[in-house]
């Protein structure tokens, strides 16, 4: 019987996840800096009796809604898989090290503005 050698792969996955992140994140800044900050036809801005949020306000509520979330689970579970890969003995364990703390770092932000912005 014969073995094959084992092939190496760039670690191209999660950065394929994490670019498509950002690319989301971008995509959501765009929207939110071009939407405009008044209702079209004079319409009162607000929620309840019959006015709606501005598209400002609702890009804003979008992003606190959809992407804030998706971006920690998608944080969270990259860790996971990093922490994952580090514990079986991966030949590329210095870039899951890197890779782990940056994400760390980037949910730290985001928490310490979360909270921030709360107070």
């Amino acid at each position: 019987m014969t073995t094959t050698p084992e092939t190496r792969r760039a670690p191209r996955g999660a950065l394929i996840v994490l670019m498509a992140l950002v690319g989301l994140w971008v995509a959501w800044g765009l929207w939110f800096a071009s939407a405009p900050d008044t209702n079209p036809g004079g319409q009162c801005s607000g929620l309840g009796f019959g006015c709606t949020l501005t598209p400002h306000d609702f890009a804003a509520f979008a992003g606190a809604i959809v992407v804030a979330p998706l971006t920690v689970v998608v944080i969270a579970v990259t860790l996971v898989v990093r922490v994952v890969r580090i514990g079986r003995g991966s030949p590329r364990t210095m870039w899951d090290v890197l890779l782990g703390v940056l994400l760390l770092l980037a949910g730290a932000v985001w928490l310490i503005g979360t909270v921030a912005g709360s107070l």
